[in-house]
């Protein structure tokens, strides 16, 4: 049993209950109010410097939209609209936002972006906070589900977003929050929130490890489009969308040597017979060829467990070209030598077969940790003598002419899924040998600084917790400056 000086005792950790003095019980009632990590907190308050987010920051909070329909929607210059989707790994992903009227958002100011603004979402997943970048000049603006926040003082916001990311403002967010079917923590609860405040000293060092991911991300971008740009100039990819886009009738006649055992419409589109014939003088190797397939194995509920080094990839834990570690499913140990033809080592493609999200891909890099493959997607391992790079072999697969192939191929059903038969009659264009290092070694980087700005990320949030705690070594501060 522990006692502490904030009148609660612990008398379970698993599962985990107290037994609280009236004097820390307020208007929350629910268990999870008073969980393990908001009572650390509560204790911290005693010994540490917080603020309220009111005294520090200006919160907008938008209930909705004055009048907003999908009329008000556009495909090009207009606003992007940021949704909680598009806030991925603590930054802003631009990819699949929408946008919106320009005149239309102009008539609400207030939920216009800056460079420095926070954007924390307040609605479904809770929490997720990314920072306006320093180099955006891109016009934004914060939905329905999104909170803007902007610094009214002089604190640095990289750090005050490394704050909000870290266990000591989430446990404040669980603590707040409402709703069940749609969690939800409102504007005058956010405003409460209250944020460590440290010396300017270390709020810099640790607001430039943000800063630096930033950077890393912008980077990694840069080296992904440079080694897509290279690929795409030598599979001429601009001559070829010219040939695709002349189809677009909703009938088309084939020859009797193009059918085979499929007899659905949308496999015999006009736009996939033209791919292949416009790449049949390329240098085409099969792709059953160059690699082994690993379907993925249906592990049970009753597997999962906690606190191991083994962890299960599943369809929902593949994000922005790489792994996210943040919600994975623990596995035995043991499992990983007695499941080893599932297991996932850097270098392998693994792709999802099943679902809504089906063709989406990821090439393993830098990880350390121990990965078994789910059902719902396969993995393809180099064979062993073939000397071409997973790197290239995985951007094939997310060019468009992959993905192109692959859509007209679906089997649909209540789920659309990948055949073996398509895999095995896939060819992947072979160009010259030094264009596919020179793509693999871009996009190797490009993985490897989203992997370092990830890590960055994990180190400040840590540094804000430690700080808390009493953990924090200064000389890494005074060594920095």
């Amino acid at each position: 049993m522990i006692t502490n000086k904030i009148d609660y005792k612990v008398y379970s950790n698993k599962p985990f209950a107290i037994w609280a003095n009236s004097r820390i019980i307020n208007e929350r009632l629910s268990a999870n109010s008073y969980n393990r990590d908001y009572l650390d907190f509560a204790k911290a308050k005693n010994t540490f410097n917080f603020k309220k987010v009111s005294d520090i920051a200006r919160v907008t909070a938008m209930i909705g939209w004055k009048g907003l329909t999908t009329d008000d929607y556009v495909d090009e210059d207009g606003v992007y609209l940021l949704r909680t989707v598009d806030i991925k790994d603590n930054y802003i992903d631009l990819e699949n936002a929408v946008m919106a009227k320009r005149e239309k958002v102009y008539e609400q100011p207030q939920i216009i972006l800056k460079q420095g603004d926070i954007i924390f979402s307040k609605d479904g997943t809770l929490g997720i906070t990314a920072i306006v970048p320093r180099h955006q000049n891109k016009e934004m603006c914060v939905g329905s589900t999104l909170a803007r926040i902007r610094l009214n003082s002089n604190l640095d916001n990289y750090y005050v977003c490394a704050a909000f990311m870290s266990k000591i403002v989430q446990a404040q967010i669980g603590y707040f929050t409402s709703g069940i079917a749609q969690p939800h923590i409102t504007q005058e609860y956010i405003n409460k929130l209250e944020i460590p405040i440290p010396s300017p000293e270390i709020q810099k060092y640790i607001g430039d490890k943000v800063r630096k991911a930033e950077e890393l991300r912008e980077e990694a971008k840069r080296l992904k489009k440079e080694a897509e740009e290279i690929l795409n100039n030598e599979l001429n990819v601009k001559e070829l969308l010219i040939k695709i886009d002349r189809y677009t009738e909703k009938h088309s006649w084939i020859m009797n040597s193009d059918i085979n055992d499929r007899m659905d419409a949308l496999y015999y589109n006009p736009q996939k017979i033209t791919i292949k014939k416009f790449y049949k003088n390329y240098n085409l190797q099969k792709l059953k060829d160059l690699v082994d397939y690993k379907k993925g194995y249906a592990f049970k509920s009753e597997d999962y467990c906690n606190n191991t080094s083994t962890f299960l990839l599943r369809v929902s834990d593949i994000s922005n070209n790489e792994v996210d570690m943040c919600n994975m499913l623990n596995l035995p140990d043991e499992f990983y030598q007695e499941y080893k033809d599932f297991n996932l080592i850097n270098g392998d493609i693994v792709m999802v077969v099943t679902g809504n999200t089906t063709g989406k891909s990821i090439v393993i890099n830098n990880n350390k940790f121990k990965l078994l493959l789910n059902q719902n997607a396969i993995r393809m391992r180099i064979k062993e003598g073939i000397d071409i790079s997973p790197y290239y072999i995985e951007l094939i697969l997310q060019s468009q002419y992959f993905q192109t192939l692959l859509k007209y191929s679906l089997y649909q059903s209540v789920q659309p899924f990948i055949s073996m038969e398509f895999l095995n009659d896939v060819v992947i264009p072979i160009i010259d040998k030094t264009k596919i290092e020179n793509i693999s070694n871009l996009y190797e980087k490009s993985l490897n600084n989203l992997f370092y700005a990830k890590q960055l990320i994990q180190e400040a949030k840590q540094d804000v917790e430690d700080l808390i705690e009493g953990n924090f070594d200064m000389s890494k501060v005074k060594a920095n400056s």
